[in-house]
């Protein structure tokens, strides 16, 4: 039994029929949270976007036929490139609400030159902000989070087909007000240590005008230290909702980005 191989022409068919939404899925693997850590080499990455890429091809529609070295290829490839890309930042903007959220916090009980490297993004980050990235990491994934997200990346190709029209100003704009959640989920999230912080600051402040001789360094330091593990430990518990509500609306952005 012989095996008629694929010809030069039939070749370059099923490349140019794979690049775009190969394109779309590896753009959204260099922003989407947890495929996007800088501890994954980009040749997994890219590995992963090749195995994507091929379970994804046979539900999609024909792709047009293309020189792939063409102007009109790149600007196609680069407009699917932005679309994977706004896909997973989107998506990336609820754990870096989760981070800053840990720097507030962090600063409030003096622990703000506890830093460490993220091991996700190789920068210096507070070490209450990477205890509470990597607890909602864990959560995200028991949530079944990161197959939500390549159901959404999948869905994408029907709310928006490959070789379609362009990124928009008026999509652009849903990025830009999901960076404005940015900081309304992080302030959501700090709000109860902040005000106990405060509280303990007022007292010692207090403190400090009825007993000048104390040492309030001595004193207000470890107190408020004491008091933001304690909410700290009472604030994991409730993170499930508030992640549950802020990934809920990231990815409802992310259709709204898409044209759904």
């Amino acid at each position: 039994m012989s095996i008629i191989a694929p010809t030069a022409d039939q070749l370059s068919v099923m490349l140019a029929s794979a690049w775009l939404p190969f394109m779309r899925v590896g753009g959204a693997m260099i922003t989407a949270p947890l495929f996007s850590a800088a501890y994954i080499p980009a040749r997994a990455r890219i590995l992963l976007s090749v195995f994507i890429t091929a379970i994804i091809l046979p539900l999609l529609p024909p792709a047009p036929v293309m020189n792939l070295v063409g102007y009109q290829a790149i600007l196609l490839a680069a407009n699917e490139l932005l679309i994977g890309v706004c896909i997973g930042f989107i998506i990336q903007l609820v754990f870096d609400a989760i981070i800053l959220a840990g720097q507030i916090i962090a600063m409030g009980m003096g622990l703000g030159f506890a830093m460490m490297v993220d091991p996700q993004r190789g920068a210096q980050v507070p070490v209450l902000s990477q205890f509470l990235l990597i607890f909602t990491m864990l959560i995200f994934v028991a949530m079944n989070g990161h197959i939500d997200f390549l159901a959404l990346l999948a869905r994408s190709f029907e709310y928006w087909p490959v070789a379609g029209e362009g990124v928009s100003p008026g999509q652009l704009n849903v990025i830009w007000l999901r960076g404005g959640e940015l900081f309304t989920g992080a302030i959501q999230v700090a709000i109860p240590a902040v005000v106990a912080l405060l509280v303990v600051q007022l007292a010692v402040g207090i403190i400090s005008r009825a007993a000048p001789t104390l040492n309030l360094f001595a004193v207000g330091f470890p107190i408020a230290m004491l008091i933001g593990f304690l909410v700290v430990d009472r604030l994991l518990p409730n993170l499930l909702p508030i992640l549950t509500s802020m990934l809920g609306d990231a990815f409802i952005a992310a259709e709204l980005f898409l044209g759904a």
